[in-house]
């Protein structure tokens, strides 16, 4: 193996070039982009711009793989960030997607390349086997809950704006910590604003490379194990600035660290990261550089015992070759005692054709270091869909429309020894190519797909999915839904055996979206669903259009969460600790896992079971009580701690 070591004691010099001789304007006179249209108090100063991106600093040389030390640490205590703060180098600063046509994404192929496949996808013939969400409800959806979360008027400092948000979400035991390019907050779990807008270049603030420089693509994680909050965001195509809490609670101290990522003076792009046994793990697309076919994916490795400890931070990094979009998988149910305790970590990438992701795993990247391809899996011939590369999206009320994208997995989650995975792909369901959602699980042991799907329905468009799995093994699934009739918003469905369930509105869309991009506008580029440590509640920061006031965007982001009916106060490990034992005194209990009482006996809604004295509770694989049915079990209080 190669080894890559950075030289110590680094300096970027960060050049800020603005118009008129490069004099900011602290709006002695009014700003049409810096009005206080959101009633969020006084507007903060903007340059008169637009400015310059800040320059990129050399690259460092390329290598299939390396181990080398992060910057850091840099101790803050979150109190004493200001917030508010305003970040000067937000795209409208910028002049970013202003003129020339759309911005689009950056994908691994040419524009061209991406208008021709959206074209083709225009003329798909209708698809089999499609599973369409049910009439729209609740469903099994209980305990609905939600509250506003950040908007545009809140992402970059009370001035300027960003687009796209890029929201995710991360879900501890009492705090929830949403992002959106470039800013976070800390809400308590009833939806009180604890702590922020903090802008991410002021978090950052004496990291290097990490402020005073155009951040974008922000990350956030919840360790479940270890009981900490993980914050990461790209700094401007060369470094990842990450932070981690020193204990339990975010609105303390904090831990930041930078590590240069720009390898053969590649353009560092779309982070994501996933929770490990014994890393943070993140996954990136690599464009251009002295890159040997312009493109790499590239995974990285960060040992989260120093990250916690606040030590020096090594960092262990692949290449994917021209597989991208690496999305590290991310471990859920340390509380339900199905959290891995060894093995390898598990990665998704796409080979970008629509139909295969693959499969990779890294064991110990601070020791034996191996890093392995499993499998293509091909998800076109599992589904029996084809896949078309997502098309522009229509809303009500205007001709704009919005970006869907590309086909790049947008998640990796694990459970139970399986990852579930989710993407935006186009198909027709019968009258003409819309947006769809294609899930997967995954047995990553055997390298194989254990159960398949594909969402969608006439003339409407899903698009930038996400999803969750809970204790009992159902998956909840977040996305955006738009069509010629609806304003875009938050949307829900739930997987329950492999079924979807109905669709449920979160948050309806208010307006017409528009922005200071061209259309189609950017939207997206991602959504955060995740779980509750509890592993019960889902939580889900959505995108809408909302109306705030100003034409230079109209994006908010909406928190909401639920539990699915079977599985809330889901009573999985007690009943599992009966296994074999002799009961003697009764409790009840919601019926939520796959278990029997002797051969051939099914529980349903309808039918309840009651063991009494002398009886013995006996697990079979492969059967399961269905959701609302009830098991009144006879226990031995020691075995409970009752």
């Amino acid at each position: 193996m190669k080894y890559l070591f950075r030289p110590l004691g680094f300096i970027a010099i960060i050049v800020a070039i603005v118009s008129f001789g490069g004099i900011f304007s602290w709006l002695n006179n009014p700003d049409p982009l810096n009005d206080d249209v959101h009633g969020k108090g006084d507007a903060q100063p903007i340059t008169l711009g637009p400015i310059a991106a800040p320059p990129r600093r050399p690259g460092i040389e390329w290598v299939e793989s390396a181990v080398y030390a992060a910057d850091g640490p840099y101790p803050v205590e979150l109190g004493e960030v200001p917030e508010g703060f305003y970040d000067p180098y937000n795209k409208l600063a910028r002049g970013w997607g202003i003129g020339g046509g759309p911005k689009r994404m950056r994908h691994r192929i040419s524009p061209e390349e991406a208008d021709r496949l959206r074209a083709e996808a225009l003329l798909l013939p209708p698809a089999r086997g499609l599973m369409a969400p049910l009439e729209t409800g609740l469903a099994n959806a209980v305990d609905v809950a939600g509250f506003e979360s950040l908007d545009i008027g809140d992402c970059c400092g009370g001035g300027g704006a960003t687009v796209p948000p890029d929201p995710q979400l991360a879900v501890g035991p009492s705090h929830i910590i949403a992002v959106v390019n470039v800013a976070f907050a800390i809400y308590d779990k009833a939806g009180t604003l604890l702590r922020g807008p903090i802008t991410f270049s002021s978090f950052f603030d004496g990291t290097p490379n990490c402020s005073n420089t155009a951040v974008f693509d922000p990350n956030v994680l919840y360790d479940e194990q270890q009981d900490r909050f993980i914050l990461g965001i790209d700094g401007n195509g060369t470094d990842y600035c990450v932070a981690a809490t020193t204990g339990s609670d975010p609105l303390g101290s904090w831990n930041r660290y930078a590590f240069q990522t720009n390898f053969a003076n590649a353009f560092f792009d779309y982070p994501h990261a996933g929770v490990g046994v014994d890393a943070i793990y993140m996954g990136s697309n690599q464009f251009d550089g002295d890159l040997p076919d312009g493109f790499e994916g590239r995974v990285f490795a960060m040992n989260k015992v120093a990250l916690y400890a606040g030590s020096p931070l090594s960092v262990a990094t692949h290449s994917t070759g021209y597989d991208g979009t690496p999305q590290p998988m991310n471990l859920h149910g340390q509380a339900q005692g199905s959290w891995p305790t060894s093995g390898p970590h598990y990665i998704m990438t796409e080979v970008f054709d629509g139909a295969n992701h693959s499969l990779w795993s890294w064991d110990a990247p601070f020791g034996a270091n191996v890093f392995t391809f499993e499998k293509d899996l091909n998800l076109n011939a599992a589904t029996g869909v084809v896949a078309g590369f997502p098309v522009d999206v229509p809303q009500l009320g205007t001709t704009s429309k919005l970006q869907a994208n590309d086909w790049r997995g947008l998640d990796t989650e694990y459970r139970d020894g399986f990852i579930w995975m989710t993407n935006t792909i186009a198909c027709n369901p019968g009258s003409g190519t819309v947006n769809c959602i294609r899930w997967a699980q995954i047995d990553p042991g055997a390298a194989k797909v254990v159960d398949v799907g594909v969402i969608a329905s006439n003339g409407a468009y899903r698009f930038f999915p996400d999803l969750a799995v809970n204790r009992c093994g159902d998956a909840a699934i977040g996305y955006t839904k738009s069509s010629t009739s609806l304003f875009p918003g938050v949307y829900t469905t739930s997987l329950v055996d492999g079924n979807p369930q109905a669709e449920a509105m979160l948050k309806t869309g208010e307006i017409a979206y528009t922005a200071f991009d061209s259309s189609p506008h950017r939207w997206g580029d991602y959504t955060g669903m995740t779980i509750d440590p509890n592993g019960e509640r889902f939580w889900y920061l959505g995108e809408y259009s909302k109306n705030t006031g100003s034409v230079y965007g109209r994006w908010g982001t909406y928190i909401s969460s639920f539990s699915l009916d079977g599985c809330n106060n889901c009573p999985h490990e007690d009943i599992e600790t009966l296994q074999y034992q002799t009961v003697s005194q009764t409790r009840n209990y919601t019926a939520c896992m796959s278990l029997t009482a002797g051969p051939g006996v099914t529980l349903s809604p309808t039918a309840n079971l009651t063991l009494t004295a002398g009886q013995r509770v006996v697990l079979q694989p492969g059967f399961r009580v269905q959701a609302g049915a009830r098991l009144s079990v006879v226990v031995d209080p020691g075995l409970l701690g009752l």
